[in-house]
């Protein structure tokens, strides 16, 4: 059996324990949703709330759970009901709960939603909220069942692809990249979908907590939590606190803007033993939302999941865009060869009307030429650097804050201090790379013109160049034509990749300016391998353009072409 049908088999087995597995979340996805959409259709009927309170009880789990009763009639039928939801208890952050008092106190508590199968059974809140959760819940699984798909219909592909590199290339590329659209797909739906709807809406409260009101508070009480799983135990920190504004009491254990748990309960008894019940406490409280409030306004170590989403949003939506890039090149190149093969685009046909004295040759060269410029990559290796240096000196400077701040204290944290300095060595270096990239934006711009815009083995094909502006300040200027061999192999655990120049030829090498601005040279390759990609390695051909500039970046932009085998 060939190792490309055990691969094939593999995958396949693979691909479908992937699927049959993400589709637990599929399944619980949607029918969470469907239990919530049924219910949010339920009939809403009037109703008298006879009373509305929270029992908060740090022995219980959750704390604080609301205890409600009401009444309605249901086809002259009167029933009492005690539900607030359909599937929860309570909640652990009284906030949640604070609001809902808010509105009882409003009296907007007036209807609730009948189950017209049981008349029974009640909600006040039906849950409708609920379905949007679900909904992502299912769109989460469904992309990775569509991954598994994807590995079960490429697996049968592979096994049926055909003998010729060719067919066997073009086989090996296109159901990789149709399995990573949904893969990036799930990476920029999750990266998005955090920073909307957890990561903006606290920096928006974070800005809005600046002008809100400081309030006196009294702790009712205040304890370490601990939250054990899998990979360990963590702990978090619980003030529960009571405060009266503008003549109302109101109820909170809401310490900061962000709320989580981490390891090291030290800390946190520490925070703990300074609020004892009882003690008189200083919380800030909205003053257009007074259920609101906090204990601390500053975001502090929490300002680094702010970062969180970005790598998820810069892997899908930039793998994205390279995977349907990639495709786009692909069909664009199938098709170009397969006119070239049926005919289709060859003269003596749709071009038999040309006018006299235009040959066949030049009117090919001016269909198929293909342009060349560092616009665009300059740009893109600019922006790319700003990115990369905005991440990495972003999560620097929490920590570089946190080592200042303990110095001006006048207690250093020497570990800190010494354990960061390689990193913002590192931020600094990308720092000076961001003004390199900007500099390089300036350089002299050389445009190459290639026509044919493939170059096929045993036919001329012409380069042309022109420098429109800045070609004086290059004392060399060089263009290589240069053929590589890249392989890739294992070695050990690791994966290794070997590049080997195989062929480099010089179409012009200069010292004289004036021969920058404009000019052409001849490609004539014959005896030499076409552009080609397998598996593990790869015949690439590129156009290596170089320009020595003094006492600034020098010019080095690289173009990838297209060598065919003569046979095309």
């Amino acid at each position: 059996m060939s190792k490309t049908i055990k691969s094939s088999r593999g995958l396949l087995i693979f691909g479908i324990f992937w699927t049959a597995f993400s589709s637990i979340f599929l399944i619980v996805g949607l029918k969470t949703g469907y239990d919530a959409l049924n219910r949010s259709a339920w009939p809403e009927v009037p109703c008298t709330v006879a009373s509305f309170e929270v029992v908060a009880n740090s022995k219980i789990d959750p704390p604080f759970q609301p205890t409600i009763e009401y009444t309605y009639q249901w086809e002259g039928v009167t029933h009492t009901g005690s539900r607030l939801w359909a599937d929860k208890k309570g909640e652990d952050d009284y906030e949640d709960l604070a609001e809902l008092i808010e509105q009882h106190r409003n009296g907007e508590f007036t209807t609730c939603h009948v189950n017209p199968d049981t008349p029974t059974e009640s909600v006040i809140i039906a849950g409708a909220g609920d379905v949007w959760g679900a909904v992502v819940f299912a769109l989460f699984g469904a992309g990775f069942v569509a991954i598994g798909i994807g590995m079960i219909i490429f697996s049968r592909k592979q096994k049926k692809k055909q003998s010729s590199a060719l067919s066997s290339q073009d086989t090996n590329d296109d159901a990789p990249k149709a399995i990573m659209i949904p893969f990036f797909s799930v990476f920029a739906v999750a990266g998005l979908g955090i920073l909307l709807f957890v990561i903006v809406p606290q920096w928006v409260k974070f800005s809005d907590a600046k002008g809100w009101k400081e309030t006196p508070a009294k702790v009712i009480w205040s304890r370490v939590q601990s939250h054990s799983d899998d990979d360990g135990t963590t702990y978090s920190v619980d003030i529960f606190y009571s405060y009266t504004f503008e003549g109302e009491k109101y109820k909170s254990n809401t310490i900061g803007l962000m709320s989580g748990s981490s390891s090291g309960r030290s800390s946190k008894q520490k925070k703990v033993n300074a609020h004892p019940p009882g003690k008189k406490i200083t919380c800030y409280v909205n003053p257009k939302d007074p259920w609101q409030a906090l204990l601390e306004r500053d975001i502090g170590w929490w300002a680094l999941f702010a970062l969180f989403p970005l790598p998820f949003i810069g892997v899908g939506v930039g793998g994205l865009w390279w995977t349907l890039k990639k495709r786009s090149r692909a069909k664009t190149k199938a098709t170009a060869k397969s006119k070239a093969l049926s005919g289709e685009g060859k003269l003596g046909g749709r071009h038999s009307g040309l006018r006299h004295g235009t040959t066949s040759s030049d009117v090919y060269h001016q269909l198929a030429r293909k342009e060349f410029s560092p616009g665009g990559k300059r740009i893109g290796w600019f922006f790319g650097a700003i990115g990369i240096a905005l991440f990495w000196n972003g999560i620097t400077s929490v920590f570089v804050w946190q080592a200042v701040k303990s110095w001006q204290s006048g207690n250093p944290e020497w570990f800190l201090s010494i354990f960061i300095t390689p990193f913002v060595l590192i931020g600094l270096a990308m720092i000076g790379h961001v003004f390199y990239r900007l500099l390089t934006l300036f350089n002299p711009a050389p445009t190459l013109t290639l026509t044919p815009g493939e170059v096929t083995l045993g036919k001329p094909a012409k380069l042309k160049w022109n420098t429109s502006s800045g070609y004086h300040r290059m004392s060399k200027f060089a263009i290589y034509l240069v053929g590589e061999e890249e392989a890739q192999f294992h070695r050990g655990t690791d994966t290794v990749t070997e590049t080997k120049t195989f062929h480099e030829q010089a179409l012009i090498d200069t010292q004289d300016p004036r021969k920058s601005i404009t000019g052409s040279a001849k490609i004539e390759l014959i005896d030499t391998m076409p552009s080609w990609k397998g598996k593990n390695n790869k015949i690439k051909w590129s156009l290596h353009v170089k320009g020595d500039v003094s006492f600034w970046p020098d010019v080095s932009d690289r173009y990838e072409i297209t060598i065919l085998h003569a046979d095309l």
